[in-house]
């Protein structure tokens, strides 16, 4: 009997004969190709020499300008999810404790920083279209900074891969350190028993697992 990592695997390969290397898969690669511009931004934009040069320099409108390219060429965040985010940068008396919270969440990454950040893109929640503590938006700068490490979460893909591998990741709709650390060790786990998954970062680990579900 299949392990519920292996039937992972087996459902990819039913979908994707040829695997990683499959023609069907590459052309699905194809329209996520802003990945990779994504990912240099960044580990260019949001280095920690990078970010915290620019904010002992004041100069917030480098941070707030990588972030906003970020998440609009994100392909994990949607269209609504973008567009509270620029209205949130549209306020700019968020930026500073914006930059601020980003690089302790990035750099000084744990249960507070986590928890921080999100309460920082929370301060313009009054405005019902400028929220963006949205779990896509959160965990995208994580997971395109660190992609061998961090995890990008979209809630109702997240929960079916969940519950297809048995695994209680505690859901909750507002961004939380206990959810996203038990994401992260169920998409660790799978790398770690997947042979499709294996020698892969968690961005194509996750997309291995997303489309079986």
């Amino acid at each position: 009997m299949l392990s519920p990592h292996q039937a992972i695997d087996q459902d990819f390969l039913l979908r994707f004969p040829d695997g990683l290397q499959d023609a069907a898969w590459q052309a699905l690669a194809r329209k996520h190709r802003s990945v990779d511009s994504v990912i240099t931004l960044c580990r260019q934009g949001l280095a920690a020499a990078t970010m915290q040069q620019a904010l002992d320099n004041g100069n917030l409108a480098a941070i707030s300008e990588t972030c906003r390219q970020i998440i609009g060429r994100s392909t994990t965040v949607s269209t609504f999810e973008k567009m509270a985010f620029r209205n949130y940068l549209g306020f700019r008396d968020v930026h500073l404790p914006f930059a601020q919270a980003l690089y302790r969440l990035l750099h000084q990454f744990g249960p507070d920083s986590f928890a921080d950040f999100v309460e920082v893109l929370q301060l313009c929640r009054n405005d019902g279209n400028a929220n963006p503590a949205k779990w896509p938006v959160v965990t995208c700068f994580l997971a395109y900074s660190q992609p061998d490490v961090h995890v990008c979460i979209k809630p109702t893909t997240i929960k079916k891969v969940a519950a297809r591998l048995g695994v209680d990741i505690a859901y909750r709709p507002l961004p939380n350190f206990d959810t996203y650390s038990r994401v992260q060790a169920m998409v660790r786990d799978f790398r770690q028993q997947s042979v499709l998954a294996r020698e892969q970062n968690n961005i194509i680990a996750q997309a291995i697992m997303y489309c079986t579900v």
